[in-house]
């Protein structure tokens, strides 16, 4: 059994990372349950998988069962147990590296950032397990705005004010507090996202918007360069020049790049899709991930 710990059931990337993952391995014939601590399923994206209260988990907890954690301080309030421990990683901050040098945690990584991190700076191997978006991002041929760009203010909003200082003409939409299919229908109505999370380490926005055809602008990200290739399916700036860019590319003698820089997003977009992270996952039942359905 798999009991995957979360301090949250708030709007983080993390919190639906996790859920679809373990919807997965349920998917292909394994047991798991999501650990919150009031034991009440996030409500802003579907949830397809067993929750249950931390007080009531914790008892149920045996030796052969599995405690998965993404969040450093569920590793220490935890490695305690008697159960085996796995780290389901979405991230290297440093704060991870206590998780990373603790060679009985089993470690399972979501790209290809932090599978190199680990490697290099613990000498140690990992189990990659992928990450994928949900299919109702996709791009499904609702009419584009150009100028409306979308963005989440809930991270670096003083390189959106510039943006709105430097950028006349353009309708910036906020992403703020809203469900997931309510993100996913905004976004596909935007012409430009603006991903403006300074030290983030996947930046899973950013894929999302790609996959609803936007013009992707962000800032540099750790894990995130597995899929932003700058000029090639996106814009790369610095948090300073982010404006400057966003105005440059908006001009109307750039409309074939925005053109061009959308439709290699969504192409880049396509390997992240469900069903892909899902075979990956399936083709590792019998082998590296065996431990997990035992």
């Amino acid at each position: 059994m798999i009991y995957y710990f979360l301090p949250d059931r708030g709007i983080f990337g993390g919190v639906k990372v996790a859920c679809r993952f373990i919807e997965m391995i349920i998917s292909l014939g394994g047991k798991g349950t999501i650990v919150l601590p009031e034991g009440i399923a996030p409500q802003w994206f579907p949830v397809s998988v067993p929750v249950m209260k931390e007080e009531k988990a914790l008892p149920l907890v045996k030796k052969d069962d599995w405690v998965m954690i993404t969040w450093p301080p569920d590793y220490r309030r935890l490695n305690s147990l008697t159960a085996r421990l796995v780290c389901h990683c979405q991230g290297t901050d440093e704060l991870m590296d206590e998780i990373f040098a603790d060679y009985s945690c089993w470690i399972l990584t979501c790209w290809r950032q932090a599978s190199d991190y680990v490697m290099e700076k613990f000498n140690r191997p990992t189990t990659h397990v992928g990450i994928s978006i949900p299919d109702c991002f996709f791009y499904d041929g609702a009419p584009k705005l150009d100028n409306r760009v979308a963005y989440m203010p809930r991270r670096g909003f003083p390189i959106v004010r510039a943006c709105m200082r430097r950028c006349h003409g353009l309708d910036f939409d906020p992403l703020d507090g809203l469900d997931e299919h309510e993100v996913s229908r905004r976004l596909k109505r935007a012409g430009i996202f603006i991903a403006t999370s300074v030290g983030e380490q996947f930046g899973l926005p950013a894929l999302e918007a790609m996959a609803a055809g936007c013009l992707v602008i962000s800032v540099p990200v750790k894990g995130g360069f597995e899929y932003l290739l700058h000029k090639r399916n996106c814009l790369i700036s610095e948090p300073t020049e982010l404006a400057e860019t966003l105005r440059w590319v908006t001009l109307p003698e750039n409309e074939a790049l925005r053109i061009r820089l959308r439709s290699q997003a969504i192409a880049t977009s396509l390997r992240y899709r469900r069903i892909q992270q899902l075979r990956l996952l399936k083709d590792q039942t019998n082998t590296s991930l065996r431990g997990l359905f035992a």
